[in-house]
Formats: C-alpha cells, structure tokens, sequence
C-alpha cells in the first residue's frame, strides 16, 4: 500500500504552529472515527494496543508481529497519520532497526522508541 500521502500530511503538522492532540485509536473502527470527528493525527500507545489485542496490561508480551498487524488494519480502514509508540523497539540495535522497517510497511507515520535497559 502506499503511505506516503499521509506521512507528508504528518510532516506538514509537525512543522506547523499549531498544538494538534491526537486521537486514540486502537482499532480500524476506532480511527475510522477519529478521522471523520476531525482528529489529524492518530495515536496508538504501546499500552492501548497490548489491552486491544491481547487483552492484557502492558507487560511487554504483544510481539512485534502482533502489533505491525494491528497497525496494519488501522492504517488500511483510512487515511489517518498514525504516530506509534514502539516502547523499546523490541530488543536489541538491530531489532530496533527492524522494527522500524517492520512499522513503516505497516504504514505508521511516526513512531517512538523508549530507551529502557
């Protein structure tokens, strides 16, 4: 799929002026309806997506497959920018560098990564 139209968007936020909050998504429905309340931005924390697919607290056992899946559906329901937190990018240097990889095909716009031992 192509994401780059909403990347573009989002860089078009960030350097604007104005404050944008996200919505909260965690499922295609929900950004469906942050999209048509008006949100520019959609945000999906690492907490939210664990309770979403697993339905469990976040302890950090939702894999990186489970959530780029997640992703995957949110991001195909619309046009919504997606901002992801990937909490420690899912092990090592060259884990983060996948999980990067495996979140910009899954059509995030932005992603954060903790620096956590």
């Amino acid at each position: 799929m192509r994401w780059q139209a909403r990347r573009e968007k989002f860089r078009g936020v960030l350097e604007g002026d104005a404050c944008v909050h996200p919505g909260s998504v965690f499922d295609p429905m929900s950004a469906r309806i942050a999209e048509d309340l008006g949100f520019e931005v959609g945000m999906l924390a690492g907490s939210v997506a664990s309770m979403a697919v697993l339905g469990a607290p976040d302890l950090i056992v939702l894999t990186l497959t489970e959530f780029a899946q997640q992703i995957h559906r949110i991001c195909r329901a619309g046009n919504l920018s997606l901002l992801v937190d990937a909490d420690h990018g899912y092990g090592n240097a060259l884990n983060v560098r996948r999980t990067v990889e495996e979140l910009e095909t899954a059509g995030v716009s932005c992603l954060t990564i903790e620096d956590t031992v």
